[in-house]
């Protein structure tokens, strides 16, 4: 039996992360497609890695990596991609959308304000770029749901009836607790599947208008002399789809 002494100690051979820069082939590695490989040139990496904070370029590699599923979700160039993910990064870290824009495109924002452009005017279009599809579906995806955000505030919930439940001075509130705590805490109830193999109108309609093409069809046959009732009571009858449409076919007196 191994002894628990000769082990080895994992905090001694910890392995630390020490690169905050994005390579090609990590990049490469996260795209939804592989069409966007040839995309990938040290230009956009430097995207990300010319940013000067250490803290900053990580946060920026990061999300860079997580958020490339969007990729898939319109048509945008790997370039507009990297550039909305920094933008989104510095407005999760708390910077107005202003100043995210004059991070992520400082020669947009120095042109704009060389030209004499009014703080309102330069704030309209930082905020226009703020709503732009990809920048929505980036930020759809940092949102993180409500039950996992409320769930240490939920189990306090459950806590504080199951106290009432116990200790309540009040039948009623003891009552009370302990149905709440019933209905939040039940097993979940197995799914039922129904399965509706009703026929529509289409359908019924459809089959009476082949029925009475087949009977005028055997009525004609009939009159012509090329079969009698005999031979149409005996006759095996052979469907197929036609993906064609009906024609009217009228009544025969």
């Amino acid at each position: 039996m191994t002894s628990l002494n000769n082990l080895p100690d994992t905090s001694r051979n910890h392995c630390t992360e020490v690169s905050d820069i994005l390579t090609k082939d990590m990049l490469t590695g996260a795209l939804p497609d592989k069409r966007f490989k040839k995309y990938v040139t040290d230009e956009l990496v430097d995207i990300v890695n010319a940013e000067p904070n250490s803290e900053l370029r990580r946060v920026f590699r990061d999300n860079t990596i997580t958020f490339s599923s969007v990729l898939s979700t319109g048509r945008y160039s790997l370039a507009a991609y990297v550039n909305a993910v920094k933008f989104c990064s510095l407005k999760l870290i708390g910077d107005t959308s202003t100043v995210a824009y004059s991070k992520v495109f400082p020669d947009r924002y120095k042109s704009l304000v060389d030209r004499g452009t009014s703080t309102s005017q330069i704030a309209s279009y930082s905020d226009n770029y703020a709503k732009k599809p990809i920048i929505v579906k980036i930020m759809e995806q940092t949102l993180i749901p409500t039950h996992i955000l409320n769930a240490g505030i939920y189990q306090e919930a459950i806590n504080s009836q199951a106290e009432l439940m116990r200790y309540a001075k009040s039948e009623m509130v003891r009552q009370k607790a302990g149905e709440s705590l019933i209905n939040h805490l039940k097993s979940p109830e197995s799914t039922k599947i129904e399965l509706d193999i009703s026929y529509g109108n289409d359908l019924i309609e459809e089959l009476r208008s082949t029925t009475r093409a087949l009977a005028q069809e055997q009525v004609k046959l009939i009159r012509s002399g090329n079969a009698n009732a005999e031979d149409i009571a005996h006759s095996d009858i052979i469907a197929k789809r036609v993906e064609t449409e009906y024609s009217e076919v009228k009544h025969v007196n």
